[in-house]
This record gives structure tokens, sequence and C-alpha cells, in this order.
């Protein structure tokens, strides 16, 4: 008893779904195409780089010393390429002496960074901040609904 399937069988298969399955897996394309143009245009989770810009157009931005690193390894155990940094640094604005921690996943965070702030210097951010937004994950869960929804419109019954 044969249980593969061959490419032809497969090819012949995925064509049996139908024009409203192909329409669904079309609008998700499209839903994904255009959200990769609006993140790159800055639309769409371009909003840390704008912090930045603001910051910069203000003067408010200074450079912070670390004072401490630490890391941890991740899965599998002992490889340098699989750490997670975790850096704190100390920076002094209006007389007030603050710490900033800051998590790097790829390289050891540099001695000294730029820190910047929008209205309060209790708030900062560095660069190393950009681009962390729980909310990307829609960029992948938006399409696969709206290829439910137009497959679903269109009559497809899985």
């Amino acid at each position: 008893m044969e249980d593969k399937v061959t490419l032809t069988e497969a090819l012949s298969e995925l064509a049996g779904y139908g024009p409203a399955f192909w329409c669904g897996v079309a609008a998700a394309i499209a839903v994904f195409a255009a959200e990769v143009i609006l993140c790159k245009k800055g639309i769409l989770f371009g909003g840390a780089e704008r912090k930045i810009a603001l910051a910069k157009k203000k003067g408010h931005m200074f450079t912070a010393r670390r004072v401490s690193v630490r890391f941890r390894d991740r899965e599998p155990e002992d490889t340098r390429t699989n750490r997670v940094y975790i850096a704190n640094y100390e920076y002094t604005v209006g007389g007030m002496r603050r710490t900033k921690q800051v998590v790097s996943t790829s390289l050891k965070p540099p001695l000294t960074i730029t820190l910047y702030y929008v209205s309060s210097p209790k708030r900062v951010f560095s660069e190393y901040d950009v681009g962390k937004n729980p909310l990307q994950i829609l960029l992948y869960i938006v399409p696969v609904l709206a290829a439910y929804a137009v497959a679903t419109v269109l009559g497809f019954r899985p």
C-alpha cells in the first residue's frame, strides 16, 4: 500500500478546490502586499521612526553609558549566537540620574547609546526599541482572515 502522493496528484488536488478558494488566496496575497507597502512607507508601524525624528528635531537626545550587561543563553544551550543581552544604561537629565534597560538579541550592546524622549525625560527610548510592537503579528493574521472571508463569501466550504 503506497501512501505517498506524487506532485501531479497534489497539483490536481489543489486545482480541485475551485475558484472561491483561489480568490481567497489572491485576496490574502493582495492584503499582505498592501501591508508590506504601507510598512515600507512608514504608515503602518512607523511611529517609532517618527518619534526619533521628532525628538531629534526638538533636541531631546543625549548619550547614556552602559553600567552593566548580562546575558541569557537560549536554546540550544551554550551557543554565543543565540544569546539575549540585557544591558543597563545610566544617564543624567535635569540633574536627575536615571537608568534605562535595553535588550538586544543580536550583538552585545555598545558602551554608549543615544537615548531620545519626546515630551518627558522619564519616558526615554532608544533605537533598540524601534520595531518592537506586539501588534505586528496582525501583519500575518489579517491576510489569513481576508482569505477566509473572501472564500466564504464566494461559497467555499472546507
